[in-house]
């Protein structure tokens, strides 16, 4: 029980000082961007998505949710109810065109960014929806023009024996590092891993 509980509190303690650190540039609570994240539709999203297991610090944390309908890709996720009394993380991301969105609720606070608000504080979320887009090609990866906090952020691809990694490397970022695991004659990533002030890992499970 101990071995599980000092993790559990380490994981809250380092969310909680990186939010507090955070200066919140933006904060806004106007529903349009969520109307589509109802509990009555959820269960019929949750058949049709690609689900993620989230990790921090090794920890099980949550299940992540990805759905690439007409053109609109959505991204959603929830603190597991029983680490709710330590931590309690909810969130959506929309994408659709040149467009993105991300509501996100932390405990009793609720935000809502945009575009390129979004690279600067959860850049992996528009990284990872680039690979539900259809068959990208890894030229089209490695030349995506990304900018947070007005530095490059530098890509790179690994080639191992059945699988490909791609790698992000922020210049000017809280998240130092993101690394997209692609096995081979797939599209979609089967693991990504996140290096920040808490590192995250999601694992495909279906």
């Amino acid at each position: 029980m101990i071995k599980i509980f000092l993790p559990l509190v380490a994981f809250t303690f380092a969310l909680m000082y990186q939010s507090n650190s955070q200066e919140e540039e933006v904060y806004r609570t106007d529903p349009v961007y969520i109307q589509t994240y109802e509990e009555s539709n959820q269960q019929k999203q949750n058949e049709n998505a690609v689900v993620y297991k989230v990790y921090a610090m090794g920890l099980s944390v949550a299940d992540m949710y990805i759905t690439n309908k007409d053109g609109k890709i959505e991204a959603r996720g929830r603190t597991y109810k029983s680490l709710r009394w330590l931590y309690d993380y909810d969130f959506l991301y929309i994408e659709q065109d040149d467009y993105k969105a991300l509501y996100e609720k932390e405990n009793n606070k609720e935000r809502i960014y945009e575009n390129q608000e979004i690279y600067e504080k959860k850049p992996w979320l528009p990284i990872i929806s680039k690979f539900f887009k259809g068959k990208v090609s890894p030229e089209e990866i490695l030349s995506m023009n990304i900018s947070i906090n007005n530095a490059p952020v530098y890509i790179s691809k690994e080639e191992r024996d059945d699988y490909t990694v791609y790698i992000f490397k922020p210049q000017n970022s809280k998240t130092k590092k993101i690394e997209v695991y692609l096995k081979s004659g797939q599209n979609l990533p089967y693991r990504v891993e996140i290096e920040g002030k808490v590192n995250i890992t999601l694992e495909k499970v279906n």
